[in-house]
């Protein structure tokens, strides 16, 4: 059949469908990072298309930008196909992007699972979903504000600052201390966060609520700044260190890398 347009329609297909916008996107979604320069050859066999339609197609790709000719005989991607990917993020939040990775890592782990942002000195909680098992006072929400310095998601978020840097955010010690086991100055902290560096994760235990203790790991964005973090928080009772520190840590990295990598970031993990 053919559609309003005169373009012909794939089998079954509704009556809108324009088949050359198909197969150009049949085209670009042959190029692999293991075959970036395709001659017309394996471009026609790896589309599923003719070898003619394939060459009108790449052509037209490569006078709209979105290809370019590798030599006289071979086509490949062009930096420009990153814009289609780039303005669809920008329609998400992070909270969007991050929800079925969070969903996953608390299905997973049995724990409260957390995402926040930075605001400056506090954590801002933006997704949070939490576990059955309660034991903790602190009641915390989307919307929850926290000290940066007393909570795993805090030093998360401070894994690339330096001395100067924290001081400028946070001020002239001591900080403002909740626990006996809280960070109340720089020396503290960086020592912390050289440690978070290391491991990929920062650590708090009890440091915000005695028994309180949770790990945390940087989200990044596109241009490689850290744009939030997400935690694993549990209560001391019920998760011992080593179990933390062992397959939870990588799950929780993992899970971060994965929200990175959805959010733009193409550097190491």
């Amino acid at each position: 059949m053919r559609t309003p347009g005169g373009e012909d329609a794939a089998a079954g297909a509704p009556r809108y469908f324009i088949n050359s916008v198909a197969k150009a996107f049949q085209v670009l979604e042959v190029f692999t990072a293991g075959a970036s320069q395709l001659n017309l050859t394996d471009l026609a066999r790896l589309s599923g298309l003719n070898k003619a339609t394939a060459r009108r197609i790449a052509l037209t790709l490569c006078d709209i930008g979105y290809l370019k000719q590798a030599g006289s005989r071979k086509f490949s991607l062009t930096p420009k196909v990153l814009d289609l990917g780039a303005h669809f993020l920008q329609t998400l939040s992070i909270p969007d992007i991050a929800q079925p990775y969070l969903t996953d890592l608390a299905g997973r782990t049995r724990e409260s699972v957390n995402l926040a942002i930075r605001d400056g000195d506090e954590v801002l909680y933006v997704n949070r979903i939490a576990a059955a098992q309660r034991i903790l006072t602190v009641n915390l929400h989307v919307g929850s504000r926290l000290p940066v310095h007393a909570t795993s998601l805090g030093k998360a978020l401070l894994m690339d600052f330096d001395r100067a840097a924290l001081l400028e955010l946070l001020g002239d010690p001591p900080w403002a201390p909740y626990t006996a086991a809280t960070r109340t100055g720089p020396d503290q902290l960086l020592a912390d966060l050289e440690e978070a560096r290391k491991l990929g994760c920062a650590f708090a235990d009890g440091e915000l609520e005695p028994g309180l203790r949770s790990i945390a790991a940087p989200v990044r964005g596109a241009g490689g700044r850290i744009v939030a973090a997400i935690n694993i928080s549990t209560h001391s009772l019920r998760t011992p260190l080593d179990q933390l520190f062992g397959p939870m840590r990588k799950e929780l990295v993992a899970t971060a890398a994965d929200v990175s990598q959805a959010a733009g970031y193409r550097g190491k993990p």
